[in-house]
């Protein structure tokens, strides 16, 4: 299988609304790990051969770590364009990069990292990446 390292997933136009901010207007750091989460399911429901057979299914996807890396604020009217990668891809995990820019200010304004662990909810135990997600992750590695 060869392995485009160059491609990375756009999840494009995320407005910025009042809800979105804190008291004082900034985009408050909380939203970018749900944005990320939203980046992340549409990656996986647009790119990924089967993943609603993998939804309905023992195996189930965890988050095991998050962080985020705030570079600068957004405000309300802002919109944002996340584009995800991936790294780190193991026999049962990988982590998931995603990486806010700002359209206003032209530059990045927030980096998620989260690592996904697979696990079967039968045995209970750690489970290798479905297939169909692997082979739709391994184009998307980041060139880090």
């Amino acid at each position: 299988m060869e392995v485009n390292t160059n491609k990375v997933f756009i999840f494009s136009k995320i407005s910025v609304f009042f809800k979105h901010t804190d008291y004082n207007g900034f985009v408050h750091p909380y939203n970018y790990f749900e944005w990320t989460s939203y980046v992340r399911e549409a990656f996986f429901s647009e790119i990924c051969l089967g993943f609603r057979e993998i939804l309905n299914s023992s195996v189930k996807m965890m988050t095991a770590k998050i962080s985020a890396t705030m570079h600068c604020d957004s405000v309300f009217g802002d919109v944002i364009e996340a584009r995800f990668t991936v790294s780190k891809i193991k026999k049962v995990s990988f982590d998931v990069i995603v990486r806010f820019f700002d359209e206003r200010l032209q530059r990045l304004v927030c980096e998620t990292r989260h690592t996904l662990v697979f696990v079967d909810s039968q045995t209970q135990g750690f489970t290798e990446v479905p297939k169909g997600i692997r082979e739709a992750i391994v184009n998307f590695q980041d060139k880090e």
